[in-house]
């Protein structure tokens, strides 16, 4: 009996070596994945039609209450810059405002087990009322396994995500979804409208 007791408890051991050894995969793998995503920025800042620039940032976990990072936890965005949402507002004393659309990120975050989270943020402007979360794409159960050719293909879907969750692409969502696509967190949301004074009145 004491055996079988001693085989529960050592499960902390194999567990805690499994962990170490995931995050130590991801200190390695998250470089190619930074060179990658890259690669496909660059590509597609040189190639796309409409020029909002796509990005990739490394970040560090961070402890606010100490102002600490832990630097083997980094994580890997890719992401494209903000739209200007073609609407500009102005008052009598000549003030103006315009809105802007935030671009998206697909997110590569480690997590305390050592997996590797993959989360979509869709686009975001100050007209919603409240702003999107974050979704799950997929978890890498070991970064060993992240290929680059399953990086490209979350790249994919999630720029295909964040098209529908864009004021670009909004009035395009298809009515039925693939039952696998990253759910769309954007809604229509009312600018507003009251009488002005140059208002035209139809009698």
């Amino acid at each position: 009996m004491l055996t079988d007791i001693l085989k529960k408890a050592d499960l902390y051991a194999d567990g805690l070596n499994k962990v170490a050894e995931r995050r130590a995969h991801w200190i390695v793998k998250h470089k190619e994945l930074k060179a990658h995503l890259k690669e496909i920025a660059t590509y597609l800042n040189a190639n796309s039609k409409y020029k909002q620039g796509f990005f990739v940032d490394t970040l560090q976990a961070f402890n606010e209450e100490m102002n600490g990072v832990c630097k083997d936890m980094p994580s890997v965005t890719f992401r494209s810059g903000d739209m200007p949402m073609l609407v500009t507002f102005k008052n009598s004393v000549g003030e103006r405002k315009e809105y802007i659309e935030e671009g998206f990120r697909i997110t590569f975050n480690p997590t305390i087990t050592g997996e590797i989270a993959i989360m979509f943020l869709p686009h975001r402007s100050n007209l919603d009322k409240a702003p999107p979360e974050y979704a799950a794409m997929a978890m890498v159960k070991d970064p060993a396994e992240l290929t680059m050719e399953l990086a490209s293909d979350v790249i994919v879907k999630g720029i295909e995500a964040a098209y529908f969750s864009s004021f670009t692409g909004l009035a395009d969502l298809p009515a039925d979804t693939e039952p696998d696509a990253v759910p769309v967190l954007r809604h229509h949301e009312p600018i507003g409208f009251k009488r002005y004074e140059t208002t035209e009145k139809i009698r």
